[in-house]
């Protein structure tokens, strides 16, 4: 009978670390592909996801589950103190528009210099950027 408890605590102890486990991964950001050229990244939560802006290369939208989606890259536009993006490939169209005001993503205390709206698809994604990686 004590073995009986002992292996039912156990057991209930196991499932509190993997349910913490499991809380804490759902929380993590994209990880980001190794481009060393990368010019702006831009990244949202609920749901996850991320763009990255490869110069002279490519743009890459990584979402939080499925394949990441990749257009080639294209110099930006400017219009209302806004940098834009707008590239396509054979079943994709991405548009990437980057404003320099202030923006918290939401989920840390952290702020970042640009908003960014990003349409693949035309499904629209909204949150927070920076320079660089």
């Amino acid at each position: 009978m004590a073995l009986t408890v002992i292996i039912a605590c156990n057991n209930s102890t196991n499932k509190k670390n993997d349910t913490k486990d499991t809380a804490e991964k759902a929380v993590q950001m994209p990880e980001q592909p190794a481009m060393p050229d990368t010019i702006f990244t831009g990244f949202g939560t609920e749901p996850f996801w991320s763009v990255y802006v490869v110069k002279d290369s490519k743009i890459i939208f990584h979402p939080a589950d499925g394949p990441d989606v990749e257009v080639p890259f294209v110099e930006a536009t400017t219009v209302n103190n806004a940098t834009r993006y707008k590239s396509a490939s054979a079943n994709v169209s991405v548009e990437l528009t980057i404003a320099k005001k202030e923006c918290s993503d939401g989920m840390s205390e952290e702020t970042h210099s640009y908003r960014v709206i990003l349409v693949v698809n035309k499904e629209e994604y909204t949150g927070c950027g920076r320079e660089g990686k």
